[in-house]
């Protein structure tokens, strides 16, 4: 069901336009004024513009925008009526939390004091929604367990396209509904029913089936939310609610509100003409990015990402989805020994206003990010270990680090800060 990416065979030739641009970048175009070589590396990537106003025309649907503001905000899908889209993904953070790893049911309060709160650990960091609604953004969380491809959407939920959801992005928004940790919790009103234990236990069809029965088990209790919800669904056209049209709404609002909200870059105004938008050392970090620092090799694209897999060598910290607390990333979804502690390369636009970074938080920063893409050690010395078993097994994961990163050609501390300069004018 899940097609396997093979990111190496991908990005050979991607890798290769870097190298090339490093050579160019280094030599006989070092006489060029700095524009001039920013310019030939926008040409060469066939940079554009892609921060705003790109939305997948699938995902708009204006119908659908009023019932998708309240089930984005609405606790009435989650177990203990205590969790919502927007618990993880606040505003104030750049539709993320904040935290290094979520916190879903049982939880209450935003950041640290979440943390503190006592709610169920979800084992991997919120990601931002910004830019979801992109047409090229096609691979979502970080394993790739929703990926869309040649018109198919493969999730765990079954081929999704065929089930009546519009795209990969109204697959993804609704995956948490189904997860215990993130929405289901411990109600009383699910203790006795045979859907939940379905949800939990089956897949494709079968889970979609479940799924859709148990949110209507849900919808026949009463309240004002719920009388609400049914006002709204009706206004919608829609008759009976199920894990499709609850994600084609949802992502139909945050569409409009991504798009409402969207601040044009510093990036994006270089790219559109204003030559004033980037400082000297942003545009320095960008030639670093492009060239020497081999970033591009797998942060490429509008997007600044490949929506291929990669592992840098995460140390796998206190949580992790799959057994012994670990987290192996790809592996979990293709089952491929090759994919281990490989994730999703996570899109860069708007990356300084989302810390922490890695798919566990691990990394406080972005200088602190991209020196342990450069060499790792320094950050294990500092950092110590979480665990006597990550000391113990942590040879396998450095292992899994990506031959990509044996490219980069970095050389100073004053190189790493000129790309994390330029990273936040992304």
């Amino acid at each position: 069901m899940f097609n396997n990416i093979d990111s190496m065979s991908v990005k050979v030739p991607y890798l290769i336009t870097v190298l090339f641009i490093g050579f160019l970048i280094s030599t006989r175009t070092y006489a060029l004024s700095i524009d001039d070589r920013l310019t030939r590396v926008i040409e060469t990537f066939s940079l554009n513009p892609a921060s705003c106003g790109q939305t997948n025309p699938q995902i708009q649907n204006d119908n659908l925008v009023a019932l998708g503001r309240f089930l984005f905000n609405t606790t009435v899908l989650s177990g203990g009526k205590d969790t919502s889209c927007s618990t993880c993904h606040l505003d104030s953070k750049h539709l993320t939390d904040g935290l290094p790893v979520a916190v879903g049911v049982g939880g209450h309060g935003e950041g640290m004091a979440r943390m503190a709160s006592g709610g169920i650990i979800v084992p991997r960091n919120a990601f931002s929604l910004f830019n979801r609604s992109h047409p090229k953004y096609k691979t979502f969380f970080w394993d790739g367990k929703v990926i869309e491809q040649e018109g198919l959407i493969y999730s765990p939920i079954g081929e999704a396209a065929s089930k009546g959801f519009n795209s990969a992005f109204s697959v993804a928004a609704v995956l948490p509904i189904l997860a215990r940790d993130e929405f289901l919790g411990e109600q009383q009103i699910y203790r006795s029913s045979r859907n939940l234990e379905l949800v939990e236990s089956v897949y494709f069809d079968e889970k979609f089936n479940a799924a859709n029965k148990l949110i209507n088990e849900l919808l026949t209790f009463k309240s004002e939310e719920i009388k609400e919800l049914n006002k709204l669904k009706s206004e919608a056209g829609i008759e009976t609610l199920n894990l499709a049209n609850i994600g084609n709404a949802i992502t139909a609002f945050l569409a409009v509100k991504l798009n409402n909200e969207c601040q044009v870059s510093q990036w994006d105004k270089y790219l559109a003409g204003n030559k004033q938008a980037l400082t000297p050392v942003q545009k320095e970090g960008a030639i670093l990015f492009f060239g020497k620092g081999r970033c591009a090799a797998c942060h490429n694209g509008d997007l600044f990402t490949d929506m291929g897999f990669h592992s840098i060598g995460v140390p796998q910290g206190d949580f992790g989805t799959h057994i012994h607390g670990q987290d192996i990333g790809r592996a979990g979804i293709t089952f491929e020994q090759k994919d281990r502690y490989k994730f999703r390369t996570p899109p860069l636009l708007g990356v300084s206003k989302t810390p922490p970074y890695g798919h566990n938080g691990s990394f406080q920063d972005l200088i602190t990010t991209v020196r342990f893409h450069v060499n790792p050690i320094p950050f294990l010395a500092k950092n110590g270990w979480t665990s006597e078993r990550e000391l113990l097994t942590y040879g396998k994961i450095l292992s899994s680090r990506s031959e990509i990163l044996g490219y980069i050609d970095l050389e100073s501390e004053q190189e790493l800060e000129a790309i994390v300069s330029f990273l936040e004018g992304l």
